[in-house]
């Protein structure tokens, strides 16, 4: 089967992923369109067993850090962080809503960073509304919420600072064998020049829908929504402990050795034994918390992407990338990043992390020129599923949260918003990549 039926299969992959079209009573799911997928490719023969075995194998360590991080930000939550967090900036806002605006979306970005950006759209989606719920005053309109429900999806969809704060960052940083401190020393600046075009583009995009000032919320409010017991008080000091330690083993990668997969397992490891003492059912609600489907989601659609690699596609997107580092090592770096910036917006950013992690692997260059375009397609990756509302993951999550709390936002005001601010923020951040690479190289 040749690459017209490739893209066949990852075409109906990535519908049905979208649409989840009823099969009689069953309505599927992204997790298992991806599965399908992926046992297609292995069925028509793109793969083999044992390369779709080897695909496996290379996801082991990818698919225990992203496990981890759930389960580590799942006992967070259950601890009240989040949820004081959120009130705490309610509080220290003081009634202006721009401030709190400011102030939520800033900390969402240290969260998503520290975190990962599907889970903190899954955990911060509903605190959010619930606060907003709480916070608004009577003259308030739909339009005047719509803003800090954006705010909470823009900071899953900024530059991924740390391998942590995205899962596609995991998988392909992996694969090029890019360390913690590493990736974070390339990331960092492009990363907040990402975080401050977002910003500046989300309040000249809401500056007439933001409103002036918002109903502080009471401490007796926040004291309710927060287990203040003994016990809810030692559960957030030991998770806050292990928290500290998890992120110090991140950072001694190149001293210690430890691999970031077996960090973060051992300090989900760690809480789910320190939790089992709050309470058995603490600990089965975080193993069914844990967003299995995003993970099945993951593995399957990485597997066809190998069947894409298979039938010579990514060797297609490998030309039009060689043929730019022929001008020069940037330019190089513009073609991968706004090729997985557009990609990543019409057919998901997982599927195209594969893609891109493949096609730039396979292409006869020195391990410099590899790694630069690798981080620049995580660049377009990590921002391009802004442009429309099926790039991301994260995205579909949000809209299938504020639906089912009744929240209707259109596809149109995500476009409106999202392109420009995302192609700004793409070349911008780029750009700064292609400053460090002069620096420092």
């Amino acid at each position: 089967m040749g690459q017209l039926g490739a893209i066949s299969i990852l075409s109906l992959t990535i519908g049905l992923s979208l649409f989840r079209p009823r099969v009689g009573r069953i309505r599927i799911q992204p997790a298992t369109a991806a599965m399908f997928g992926a046992t297609l490719t292995v069925a028509v023969g793109l793969l083999s067993p044992l390369e779709a075995w080897e695909v496996l194998e290379f996801l082991a360590r990818p698919v225990l850090t992203i496990v981890s991080l759930m389960i580590i930000t799942i006992v967070a939550s259950q601890a009240g962080f989040f949820r004081m967090l959120a009130w705490r900036l309610a509080r220290s806002a003081g009634g202006n809503s721009r401030r709190l605006f400011a102030r939520l979306f800033f900390a969402g970005t240290i969260t998503g960073t520290l975190f990962t950006n599907d889970a903190a759209v899954l955990i911060f989606t509903p605190m959010v509304y619930q606060l907003v719920q709480e916070i608004q005053e009577p003259s308030w309109t739909d339009a005047n919420r719509v803003p800090f429900y954006f705010a909470v999806l823009y900071v899953a969809n900024l530059v991924g600072a740390l391998v942590i704060s995205n899962p596609i960052n995991i998988i392909v940083a992996d694969w090029f064998d890019i360390g913690f401190v590493e990736y974070a020393f390339w990331m960092v600046l492009p990363a907040v020049v990402s975080m401050i075009v977002t910003y500046f583009g989300l309040v000249l995009f809401f500056r007439r829908s933001i409103p002036k000032t918002y109903r502080v919320p009471t401490s007796a409010a926040m004291s309710a929504s927060i287990d203040s017991t003994p016990r809810g008080r030692k559960l957030r000091v030991v998770t806050a402990g292990v928290l500290i330690a998890t992120l110090i083993g991140f950072f001694s990668e190149p001293w210690s050795g430890i691999p970031t997969a077996y960090v973060a397992g051992t300090g989900a490891l760690l809480l789910l034994i320190l939790h089992h003492f709050f309470g058995a059912e603490r600990t089965r609600s975080v193993i069914t918390e844990v967003g299995w489907d995003a993970v099945v989601f993951v593995v399957g659609i990485f597997i066809v992407a190998n069947g894409l690699r298979a039938v010579g596609l990514t060797d297609s997107i490998g030309v039009v990338l060689l043929a730019a580092t022929e001008v020069g090592q940037q330019a190089g770096n513009f073609a991968a990043g706004l090729i997985a910036a557009v990609s990543s917006a019409v057919m998901n950013n997982h599927p195209t992390a594969g893609i891109m992690a493949l096609s730039i692997g396979d292409l006869p260059v020195d391990a410099v020129t590899r790694q630069g375009m690798a981080f620049a397609a995580l660049i377009g990756g990590d921002l391009g599923p802004k442009m429309l509302p099926v790039g991301s993951l994260a995205a579909l999550l949000w809209f299938r949260i504020l639906r089912s709390q009744g929240v209707e936002i259109s596809y149109w005001q995500y476009v409106k918003l999202g392109v420009p601010v995302t192609l700004a923020a793409v070349v911008l951040s780029l750009g700064v990549l292609a400053l460090e690479y002069a620096i420092f190289l």
